[in-house]
C-alpha cells in the first residue's frame, strides 16, 4: 500500500491545479527592474564613482583669517587676509578627466553585474521549469506502471497469470518510484530557490517550459561592457600617470588688508603675498612610481580581457548551437517515446510481446525523456553563458 500512496501523495501536493498562474521566464524576470531590490544593491560602485568624480571636480577652499596686536607701547596691527592656491597645475583637470573615465568604467561594471545577476536568476528559473518536468514526467512513469501492476496483480490473484510476473512489476514500480522521490527533493529545492528570487509569486504558480532559443548571430570584435570597462579603467590609469608627475603646485595667493591705530590715527593698506612649497626633496616620485605599475597592469588586464571575452563569446556561440541542436534532435525523439509505450503496452496485453520487451521499452523511454531534459538543461546553460561573454540579453527583456 505504500507505493499508491506515494503516487496518491504525489499527484496531491504537485499537480498543477485547474486556473493555477503559470510562469514564463520572462514573466520570472520582469519584476528585476532598475528600482528593484536586487539592481539596486549592485550600485555601489557607481555611487563610489560618481562621488569621486564630483570631489575631483571641486576646487580647494580659500583660508580667511584675521588677527590683532598691540605690543607694549607699539601701534595697534589688525590684519585681514584671504588664502587661496588656485587649480592652475594641471591636476585639477587631470583629476577631472581620471575620474570620469572611472565613473564610466564604473557604470559598464555595473552593466556586467546586472549580466551576472540576470544569469543567476535565469538559472533558477531553469532550474525549477526542469526539475517540474523531471517531476511530472516521473509522476507519469509511476501511474503507468502502476496501473499495469494492478492489472498484472488482480491477474495473478485469479490465477489468469504467474506471480512472478505482478512481482516483476512492483519491482519495476519501486524503481521508478525512488527515481520520483528524487525528483520530488530536487524540485522542492529549486522551487523554494525560485521562490526565494520571486516571494510575489502565487502559491499554485508553476514554471512553463523552458526552451532554448534560436542562436543568435555573431560576427566580429566582441564590444562587450566587460572590454569597455577594462579600457576605461585603463584610460584611468594613464590620468592618474599624468597626473602623478605634476609635482610643481600652484603658489598659495594672499590678499588682505593692514590697518595700524596709533594715537587716534588709523592707517591701512593692502596685503598682496605668495607662498611656494619648492619641490626640493619630495617630487611625489613614491605616487610616480605607482601610478606607472599601475597603468601597465590596467593596459595588460584590458589586453587579456579583449582576448578572453572574445575566445569565450566564440566557443560560447560554438558550443550553443551544437546543444541547440542536439536538443531539438532530442525533443523529436521524445515525444517519438510516447508512441513507443503506447505500442508496447499494446503488445503486451494482447500476447505479441514479453514483460521483458515492455519493461525495456517503458525503461528506454523514460531515459530518452530524461536525457532531452538534461541536454535543454545543458542548451539553457550555455545560452546564459554567452549572454554573460557578451554582456547583452539574447532573448529580450534585459534589466
Amino acid at each position: 500500500m505504500r507505493l499508491p500512496l506515494l503516487v496518491g501523495l504525489s499527484v496531491l501536493v504537485w499537480a498543477p491545479r485547474a486556473g493555477a498562474q503559470q510562469v514564463t521566464e520572462q514573466e520570472f524576470l520582469s519584476a528585476f527592474t532598475p528600482e528593484s531590490t536586487a539592481v539596486r544593491a549592485l550600485t555601489e560602485g557607481v555611487a563610489r564613482a560618481e562621488a569621486a568624480r564630483r570631489r575631483a571636480g571641486l576646487l580647494s577652499n580659500p583660508r580667511a583669517e584675521f588677527w590683532r596686536e598691540q605690543p607694549d607701547a607699539n601701534p595697534r596691527v589688525t590684519n585681514w587676509t584671504l588664502s587661496w592656491v588656485p587649480p592652475l597645475d594641471g591636476r585639477y583637470g587631470l583629476g577631472k578627466k581620471g575620474a570620469a573615465a572611472g565613473l564610466a568604467a564604473a557604470r559598464e561594471r555595473l552593466t556586467v553585474d546586472k549580466a551576472e545577476l540576470r544569469r543567476e536568476l535565469r538559472a533558477a528559473f531553469a532550474a525549477w521549469s526542469l526539475a517540474f518536468e523531471r517531476r511530472e514526467a516521473l509522476a507519469q512513469q509511476v501511474a503507468r506502471i502502476h496501473s499495469l501492476a494492478e492489472a498484472e496483480r488482480q491477474r495473478a490473484r485469479v490465477g489468469e497469470e504467474s506471480g512472478l510476473s505482478a512481482r516483476r512489476f512492483t519491482l519495476a514500480e519501486a524503481e521508478v518510484c525512488a527515481a520520483l522521490a528524487t525528483a520530488e527533493a530536487a524540485l522542492a529545492k529549486a522551487q523554494a530557490l525560485a521562490r526565494a528570487w520571486r516571494t510575489d509569486l502565487a502559491a499554485d504558480a508553476t514554471p512553463a517550459s523552458a526552451s532554448p532559443p534560436e542562436p543568435p548571430p555573431i560576427g566580429g570584435p566582441t564590444d562587450s561592457p566587460e572590454v569597455r570597462a577594462l579600457a576605461l579603467e585603463a584610460e584611468q590609469a594613464a590620468f592618474d600617470r599624468k597626473r602623478s608627475g605634476r609635482f610643481l603646485a600652484f603658489p598659495t595667493l594672499q590678499f588682505g588688508w593692514q590697518q595700524l591705530a596709533d594715537r587716534g590715527v588709523v592707517r591701512g593698506g593692502p596685503i598682496l603675498a605668495a607662498a611656494w612649497t619648492v619641490p626640493l626633496f619630495d617630487r611625489e616620485q613614491p605616487a610616480r612610481i605607482e601610478a606607472e605599475r599601475r597603468e601597465q597592469v590596467a593596459a595588460a588586464r584590458a589586453e587579456l580581457g579583449r582576448a578572453r571575452v572574445a575566445a569565450e563569446a566564440e566557443g560560447g556561440a560554438a558550443a550553443y548551437r551544437l546543444l541547440y541542436t542536439a536538443s531539438r534532435e532530442g525533443g523529436r525523439t521524445s515525444v517519438d517515446s510516447d508512441r513507443v509505450i503506447a505500442a508496447a503496452t499494446a503488445a503486451f496485453r494482447a500476447g505479441e510481446a514479453s514483460l521483458t520487451d515492455l519493461l525495456d521499452s517503458l525503461r528506454a523511454a523514460m531515459a530518452a525523456r530524461m536525457a532531452e531534459i538534461d541536454l535543454r538543461g545543458q542548451a539553457l546553460e550555455a545560452h546564459r553563458g554567452l549572454e554573460t561573454a557578451l554582456g547583452r540579453s539574447l532573448t529580450g527583456g534585459g534589466f
